[in-house]
Formats: C-alpha cells, structure tokens, sequence
C-alpha cells in the first residue's frame, strides 16, 4: 500500500517532463499496478493532499509534516513550488488530473500493441533467458519497438529497472541500418544476423 495522493501524481508529471519522459513515464503513477511480482495499490491517488490534512485533523487531531517539505535541494519541492505559482495564475488542478488520465487511456493503447507485437513477432527459448524477434517486429511505430524491447531486455537481463532510453534508442537505431550487428545492454547480448534479432543473457 503507497500514500500518494492527487498532489504526488500531479507532481511526478511535471518532474517527469522535466527529465523529458515519454508518455509511459509521464503515467507512471497508477492506482493499481504489478512491479517486481508484488501489487502496487495506491488507494489514495484520487484525493487532495488538503482533504486528507482536514480528515487528519478530524479523525486524529493531528497529521505529520515532514520537514524536508521545505528544503529547496530537492527538486520534488522545486517542482511543487512552482505549482503553488501556477496555480495562483489559473492552474486547474482537477483540470490537469482529467489530462493526465485521458493520457493513461492513451498509454494503455500503446500497451496493448506492445503485447501484440510481442506475441506476434517474437518467440522465447531457453525458458525466458533468450527471445528471437523477427523482422516484422521492427516495422512497428518506434514507440511499440521501443517499449516492446526495452521489456525483453530486462525480462531476460534479470534487472528491475528498463535500460536508460538513450542507449536504447541508439541500439534501435543500428539494428535499422546494419545487417550484422552485435552490442551489450542491461545484462544482455542483442545480436543480430540478416533480418533476425537474438536477445540472450550475459554470461
């Protein structure tokens, strides 16, 4: 169970877009989700930071204030700083959570090609420890390439965290222009032989 409320989310997207995420990065707060095999609720994501001061102070007659809240070295405050300022300017906060949840919707588009193109367009050996991709895997929109082998790679390198999007994007890159091509990445041997993409573990 996590206690990010509707603030935090809001919060995430605007640092989100400052590390210059994509649309899966500027959703990645969920009410509920799947991580590293365990359930991730997040039951309060619908509620106000205020309101949930005010039932505080009625149910407990007392809530916590972390006193980092204010520390400006952290960017999380920053950030929240500067929503304090744009919200004095007209800043909708139940405006800007329906648009974050209307790119949710679009997100889960985006993942549901992923999964077909993956089913589709590749197939696994050596119980999850190698996957062959064929070449119609590549000729999917970047998003679904992008997203659909950063998932391969840390299935079969064994990591938690997806590899950095750029060293990603340079791989997809040279695998559209070289017939042979061989690199390592998050624990991984991509290598690919004519029109045939092989991802295996690292030795």
């Amino acid at each position: 169970l996590m206690g990010h409320h509707q603030d935090d989310l809001i919060e995430n997207f605007f640092i989100r877009i400052l590390r210059g995420s994509g649309l899966k990065g500027l959703t990645s707060l969920n009410e509920v989700e799947r991580s590293n095999n365990k359930n991730l609720l997040r039951p309060l994501l619908k509620l106000k930071k205020e309101d949930l001061i005010f039932l505080a102070n009625e149910v407990f007659d007392f809530f916590v204030q972390d006193p980092s809240n204010h520390d400006e070295k952290y960017l999380r405050i920053r950030i929240r700083n500067l929503i304090k300022e744009l919200q004095k300017n007209g800043l909708d906060q139940d405006k800007l959570t329906k648009t974050i949840q209307n790119l949710k919707y679009s997100n889960s588009v985006v993942d549901f090609y992923v999964k077909e193109n993956l089913l589709k367009n590749s197939s696994q050996f050596e119980n999850g420890n190698k996957f062959v991709l064929n070449k119609f895997f590549f000729k999917q929109p970047h998003e679904i390439v992008f997203r659909g082998l950063s998932e391969l790679i840390k299935l079969v390198g064994k990591r938690y965290y997806s590899v950095r999007g750029k060293k990603l994007d340079r791989i997809i890159s040279d695998i559209s222009k070289k017939q042979i091509f061989r690199a390592t990445l998050g624990g991984c041997i991509i290598e690919k032989v004519s029109q045939t993409l092989i991802i295996s573990k690292e030795h």
